[in-house]
C-alpha cells in the first residue's frame, strides 16, 4: 500500500489515505477505530486480494488533522466522503469500520447509500441501553480499561496494542497518545454514544449489512445487537465469542464477513 495526504483547504482537514493501485474489482473502505489505527486494514492477505482496500485514517488521530468547525458525526461522514471520491470517484465501495469508525461508516452510508455497496461494521457505537449501557472509556484508566476491550486482555496482541514501559520517558508518550486519541473520540461519543441511528434506517433497508459484535465487549455491549435487529431486519447480526470490543484484531471474523459481502456483490 501506498499512503498520500489529502488536504481539503476549505475544511481545514488533511487525510492520510492508504492504498494499493485501484483495478477492476470491488474497492472496500476501512475506517479504523476510537483508539486509532493499528496493523490496518485488519483483513487477512487473502482477503485483501478479492478487493481494493483503502485505508482512511480519521482527522485528529496520527497523521490526519483534524478541525473545530466539525465535530458532528453528519459533518465528519460529509468530510470522510470528499477523501473517498477523491481517491474513487463517484465509483460505489464497501464501508467497514471498527467502533467510531464502523459509526462514521453508518453515518456515510445514509448520505449517500447508492454509493455503499455494503456495509461490514464490527462493534459500532449508535444505540444505548441505560440497563447495560457499557463502560465510559474516557474515564477508565488504561490497566482498568484492558478488560473491556479484549477476550483476553493478558494477550500478546493486548500487550501489543496497548504497551506499558517501565521508563518514564516512554510512559510520557504514551499518555500523550491516549489523550489525542480519546480527545478527539469525545467529540462524537460523549457523554452518550447514541447516534438516533434508528430513526433513519430506512435510508440502509436496501444496503447489504454485516453487523458483528464481540460477547465480551464492555465498550459496546453485545446486548445492543438487539436494537440493531430490530431496526435493520435485513442484516446480518452475529456475536462473536471469543472476541470483546477489539474483535477485528481477536479474530477472523471480519475476513469472514467480508468475504461474504464480496460474494453477494459478485453473485457468487
Amino acid at each position: 500500500m501506498k499512503s498520500q495526504t489529502l488536504s481539503c483547504e476549505q475544511s481545514g482537514i488533511s487525510f492520510e489515505v492508504s492504498h494499493a493501485q485501484i483495478g477492476k474489482q470491488s474497492t472496500v473502505v476501512w475506517i479504523h477505530g476510537e483508539f486509532g489505527s493499528f496493523e490496518d486494514p485488519p483483513f487477512s492477505k487473502e482477503v485483501q486480494a478479492l478487493a481494493n482496500i483503502v485505508v482512511v485514517h480519521l482527522p485528529g488521530w496520527g497523521k490526519s488533522t483534524s478541525s473545530s468547525d466539525i465535530d458532528r458525526l453528519d459533518q465528519l461522514a460529509t468530510a470522510m466522503w470528499w477523501a473517498v471520491e477523491e481517491i474513487c470517484g463517484d465509483t460505489p465501495v464497501f464501508l467497514t469500520g471498527h467502533g467510531l469508525g464502523a459509526t462514521i461508516a453508518v453515518e456515510m452510508a445514509i448520505q449517500q447509500p447508492r454509493l455503499t455497496l455494503g456495509l461490514l461494521l464490527a462493534a459500532p457505537f449508535g444505540f444505548f441501553d441505560e440497563s447495560d449501557p457499557g463502560v465510559d472509556i474516557f474515564a477508565l484508566m488504561p490497566k482498568d480499561l484492558m478488560k473491556h476491550l479484549y477476550e483476553n486482555p493478558n494477550s500478546d496482541l493486548a500487550q501489543t496494542q496497548f504497551p506499558s514501559s517501565d521508563d518514564g520517558y516512554e510512559r510520557g508518550l504514551i499518555a500523550i497518545r491516549r489523550v489525542e486519541v480519546l480527545g478527539s473520540a469525545s467529540r462524537y461519543l460523549f457523554p452518550i454514544p447514541d447516534t438516533n441511528i434508528g430513526d433513519r434506517a430506512y435510508r440502509l433497508s436496501k444496503v447489504p449489512m454485516s453487523v458483528l459484535f464481540g460477547k465480551s465487549d464492555g465498550v459496546v455491549p453485545s446486548g445492543l445487537s438487539a436494537q440493531w435487529a430490530k431496526s435493520f431486519p435485513h442484516a446480518e447480526i452475529q456475536i462473536i465469542p471469543e472476541a470483546g470490543h477489539m474483535l477485528p484484531y481477536e479474530t477472523t471474523a471480519t475476513d469472514r464477513a467480508l468475504e461474504k459481502l464480496l460474494a453477494v456483490k459478485s453473485g457468487s
